[in-house]
């Protein structure tokens, strides 16, 4: 059904016509492994079964509309999404580079390219792909010790994640676009990674901290700011980790910032961080009414504690009962 070329790498070539010999020889010669597949059925059988390649290559020739349904399959399966797809195309397929682009197609290379510029774009795809896995395996990383912050704080159990679908809930009302709601959606998950440097005493103190602990409380957003800033992928969401507890009214920290000052992300996260705090038992309280709740947040909104614009789009998503992943609270 298909044939391995044993050697490092790992891409899968599918195509039956003149070019699979070339192109094998091209990416063994970069010590590339080499799985052959003659049909898009093949493919998608090998894909299931092992879908950890680093670059598909079709060669569309001889049934272009499967290839492209293939290339749809591979870009919008969540375990194989990833996958860098080039498309070797010949004279006459030239004309449908741009339906294979429209569905998801790294990249689309002719026939007569030649071997020099084929092996370049060929081993690019296979870096990019690498590039993003270790992006990947940085990003879990990260989360995986947001978890083990959390832990340390018996209080708080999937705090993370009920501040992360709160702030993306609400960015969707304000018309925050796609990149900007995976930000909230990781910036809520980290928000609060840098209490890795608070003592455990602090972070579970049954009463009030005293001016001393909550110093050291306030460090938090600055430790988790620079424990994320030497990485890009995090980019967007170091504004939600160090100002996610900056007040309009400049009474936040660490940075005192005022109104303007505090960008959107981390002032949605703010208030997405406060409700879920109300709504949760504490050390040093239980759970508010959700009645309750909205009192408290009307009146910090109302003295410059919270964004009002915010704190109403919230009213309005609890009002409709389309909050995600709502607590269970008193009415």
């Amino acid at each position: 059904m298909y044939e391995t070329v044993i050697a490092p790498g790992r891409v899968l070539l599918v195509g039956s016509d003149e070019s699979v010999e070339r192109l094998k020889a091209i990416l063994l010669a970069q010590s590339s492994s080499c799985v052959v597949v003659g049909s898009v059925i093949d493919a998608m059988r090998c894909l299931r079964q092992e879908p950890t390649f680093d670059l598909v290559v079709l060669i569309p020739q001889l049934t272009p509309d499967a290839c492209l349904e293939l290339c749809r399959h591979i870009k919008f399966d969540q375990r194989s999404r990833f996958i860098s797809v080039t498309c070797i195309l010949s004279e006459q397929l030239s004309d449908r580079k741009v339906d294979f682009y429209d569905a998801g197609a790294d990249d689309c290379i002719r026939t007569v390219t030649s071997d020099d510029k084929l092996t370049l774009r060929l081993m690019k795809a296979i870096r990019m792909k690498q590039a993003t896995d270790s992006l990947e395996d940085s990003e879990l990383v990260i989360k995986t010790l947001a978890n083990a912050v959390e832990g340390k704080d018996h209080y708080t159990c999937g705090h993370i994640e009920r501040v992360s679908a709160y702030a993306v809930e609400i960015g969707r009302r304000v018309n925050v676009n796609d990149e900007g709601l995976t930000a909230l959606k990781i910036g809520g998950i980290v928000h609060d990674i840098g209490k890795i440097g608070i003592p455990d005493q602090i972070l579970n103190k049954p009463g009030k901290l005293t001016d001393d602990e909550m110093a050291i409380m306030k460090r938090h957003p600055v430790i988790g700011y620079d424990i994320l800033k030497p990485s890009r992928t995090f980019r967007n969401v170091l504004p939600m980790v160090r100002w996610h507890h900056e007040k309009p009214n400049g009474g936040g920290y660490p940075d005192g910032l005022k109104s303007d000052g505090i960008p959107l992300s981390a002032s949605i996260t703010a208030v997405a961080d406060c409700f879920d705090a109300l709504v949760t038992d504490r050390p040093y309280r239980p759970a508010f009414s959700l009645p309750k709740c909205k009192e408290i947040l009307g009146d910090c909104a109302q003295k410059g504690d919270l964004d009002a614009a915010i704190v109403q789009v919230l009213f309005t998503i609890l009002e409709e009962r389309a909050m995600p992943e709502l607590p269970g609270v008193a009415a």
